[in-house]
């Protein structure tokens, strides 16, 4: 259920991310569950029940991206301006930087933010429900 409801939870990657750090690498023959992962399982819980009213798509509205990006993860939202002229959320973006990708500049990781969410955003539109 995360997964397909995941863009709608910003920063659902870095939440999850206790949970997705044990799921990679070695295989392990016992999963041991940590305090981190019973809060990260408990906070997506929180996060997808109290999940953002997202707004139906206007094709005449002005649309807005908004980008950002840490350390570890990026971010974005793609939003619309209502009647009012107030921003309205049609949809969130999170993903995990790769080992890669932590090391690019800063910048780099502001455009790959701003790729990534847009290419993302587009999903919203096409009704795809495959890009989290």
């Amino acid at each position: 259920m995360v997964n397909f409801y995941c863009r709608f939870l910003p920063s659902a990657a870095a939440v999850l991310r206790p949970l997705t750090d044990v799921l990679r690498g070695k295989k392990q023959p016992k999963l041991e569950w940590s305090p981190a992962m019973q809060s990260a399982f408990t906070k997506i819980k929180e996060m997808s029940s109290a999940a953002v009213e997202l707004a139906h798509p206007y094709p005449r509205a002005t649309l807005v991206l908004a980008c950002d990006a840490s350390d570890s993860h990026l971010g974005g939202v793609s939003q619309q301006r209502d009647g009012r002229g107030a921003l309205r959320p049609l949809g969130f973006f999170s993903a995990k930087l790769d080992s890669t990708q932590v090391r690019y500049s800063t910048f780099d990781q502001e455009l790959l933010a701003c790729y990534l969410a847009s290419v993302t955003s587009t999903g919203v539109w096409r009704g795809d429900r495959s890009a989290c």
